[in-house]
């Protein structure tokens, strides 16, 4: 096991988690008594995360389950190997597999995974245009950008669900932990979002009034395996032109 992945998996719980120190350890080694700062969880191939808090979490099943969820995707034993790499596909690479299906399952245009807390586009189904910079106000595109932003296709109903996604009065109440459920059936940007994991919003983007029950059946399938891939996206951005990695989308003046 190379030092660098173990050191991007403990720094992703503590990200995740809030936590001031987590760090790996046999699993026969654990104090069983522990304190309740102190949460772990078994590593899929053999190991424990323990995982330190400078105060007693609030809600510690919750955090229990996210870490456990963290733990799953991990390979404590081989995944610095040559063998590992070819057999299991980068997580950004399974999360747009996943969003893929998750639309063709809804007979949506394009599914995204975003935050509450940053102007980052975290996965997408199709991801062509959400990464592009906007044109300077003096350029000879900004016309042409205007004009496809809003016509038809993907890339311009994608844009138009992720800026009114973002203004929606319910993000300030997703940031304090409430969850966010939200359905536009028709518009210039119909849409289902669901929030999963504190800060994330799960959004399906449709070009036409849509069938709601199928998209609601499709995204309660899919919300838990993505839930558990987002988790497990590496600490630092993901390259954009992967497809499925942190693309940033400038705020709209």
């Amino acid at each position: 096991m190379a030092q660098s992945e173990s050191d991007r998996f403990l720094a992703l719980v503590c990200r995740e988690l809030g936590a001031a120190e987590a760090h790996i350890v046999e699993s026969g080694d654990v104090d069983e008594a522990g304190d309740d700062r102190e949460l772990r969880s078994s590593l899929a191939s053999g190991g424990t995360v323990v995982v330190t808090f400078a105060e007693v979490p609030e809600d510690r099943e919750a955090t229990q389950r996210r870490l456990e969820m963290l733990g799953s995707t991990f390979d404590a034993g081989g995944s610095d190997s040559p063998a590992a790499h070819r057999s299991r596909p980068p997580v950004a690479r399974s999360l747009r597999d996943e969003l893929e299906a998750l639309a063709t399952r809804a007979a949506a245009v394009n599914a995204l995974v975003i935050d509450a807390n940053s102007p980052v586009v975290w996965g997408a189904a199709v991801p062509e245009g959400l990464a592009a910079e906007p044109p300077a106000a003096s350029s000879p595109r900004l016309t042409e950008d205007a004009a496809a932003a809003t016509g038809g296709g993907a890339q311009a109903v994608s844009r138009r669900a992720l800026r009114a996604v973002r203004a929606l009065p319910e993000i300030a109440a997703l940031r304090k932990g409430k969850h966010v459920r939200c359905v536009h059936g028709g518009g210039a940007a119909p849409l289902v979002a669901h929030s999963f994991a504190g800060i994330y919003l799960l959004v399906l983007v449709f070009e036409a009034p849509f069938d709601e029950l199928r998209a609601e059946r499709a995204i309660l399938d899919a919300l838990a395996r993505v839930e558990r891939l987002v988790l497990a996206l590496p600490p630092h951005d993901p390259d954009p032109t992967q497809g499925a990695g942190a693309m940033a989308m400038r705020r709209r003046r």
